[in-house]
């Protein structure tokens, strides 16, 4: 089950308390506990809930992070026009000049220097999003539609902020998996230009599907083949057996046909480490054992690969802040 950074659930909750909501309402809403935000993540699909939640609320799909609203609709508008052209850079090109006519609130600009592409967007009041959090999103809304218009993952080269490093730097390596700049003079997206050549891939039916799973295909890292953070967990996932292996870490240098030392390097700069992936796959199955298919304790500790529950038991509370059978407590809450 993935999960995102509780940050970004603070943060959606702040955009509509800035409007007057109460925010203990939207939580019971999409069925978070208070106590939720106190851990360190939540499942991917509270947060999608969270964010349409707000979306239907305040009838804006900026989150009350601009001047004016953009009423809801507006980015499924934008797709469906831009949708009829042949190549991303036409595609592209289109949405970039329906949302710049449609608003002075966010102006993008598609841009070509020499062999990179550069997407430059520019928030006329950035005051009015004090976390970064539509910021952040609007630039994840862009590549993943991008990315999904060509059927394959644009490999980004280098994204730039106009704001100091965040205290969530860490989820932005895993959003963003490339170079980060940060006191930037501009908000920028920078990938290889030739992917602008690449021709569309969808269907407007195949559109259809994708704004029905918005915004919870956007909010999340979607699959990278290129990213070894990605194939590691996809390799720990993927077992024919309900019981995790964790092989080790030269073995699996060794299956991607590189050295530890190469392996490790790359995941370094990916902002990730094969220590930090097995604890994020432990606590996202551990999590889905618990919520969805409300499995014994010791089972579940056994499935996880610790030799004994009260392992288990001690390493969810560093995950979570909680017990397993607190957190238990709290779903039924």
């Amino acid at each position: 089950m993935a999960t995102v950074d509780i940050h970004y659930v603070q943060a959606a909750l702040r955009c509509a308390e800035r409007q007057g909501h109460l925010p203990d309402e939207l939580l019971e809403q999409v069925g978070i506990w208070p106590q939720q935000l106190k851990q360190p993540r939540a499942p991917a699909a509270q947060m999608a809930a969270l964010v349409q939640q707000v979306w239907a609320l305040l009838d804006d799909e900026f989150m009350g992070c601009t001047a004016h609203p953009c009423k809801r609709g507006v980015f499924a508008m934008m797709t469906r026009h831009a949708l009829h052209y042949d190549n991303l850079q036409a595609i592209l090109q289109q949405g970039i000049e329906f949302y710049n006519l449609f608003t002075d609130d966010i102006q993008m600009h598609l841009k070509r220097r020499g062999e990179l592409a550069e997407i430059e967007f520019s928030f006329a009041r950035p005051e009015l999003d004090p976390d970064h959090f539509y910021t952040e999103f609007w630039l994840v809304i862009w590549h993943r539609f991008a990315s999904w218009v060509i059927g394959r993952r644009i490999r980004l080269e280098q994204v730039s902020f106009p704001y100091p490093i965040p205290a969530h730097s860490s989820e932005l390596k895993y959003l963003f998996p490339c170079q980060q700049r940060f006191n930037q003079p501009m908000l920028k997206l920078s990938f290889r230009a030739d992917y602008l050549a690449q021709e569309r891939v969808r269907s407007q039916r195949d559109l259809a599907q994708f704004l029905r799973d918005s915004p919870r295909a956007l909010m999340v890292l979607p699959d990278d083949n290129e990213s070894y953070r990605a194939r590691i967990r996809s390799r720990l996932l993927n077992q024919a057996s309900e019981q995790l292996r964790l092989p080790p870490f030269e073995q699996l240098a060794r299956e991607f046909g590189l050295s530890g030392q190469t392996l490790r390097r790359r995941l370094r700069a990916e902002g990730s480490s094969y220590p930090r992936i097995k604890d994020e796959v432990r606590q996202d199955l551990a999590i889905e054992k618990l919520r969805i298919l409300q499995l014994p304790m010791a089972e579940i500790a056994s499935q996880l690969g610790f030799s004994e529950a009260r392992s288990f038991t001690r390493a969810f509370r560093q995950w979570t802040g909680y017990s397993p059978s607190e957190y238990r407590q709290l779903l039924n809450f």
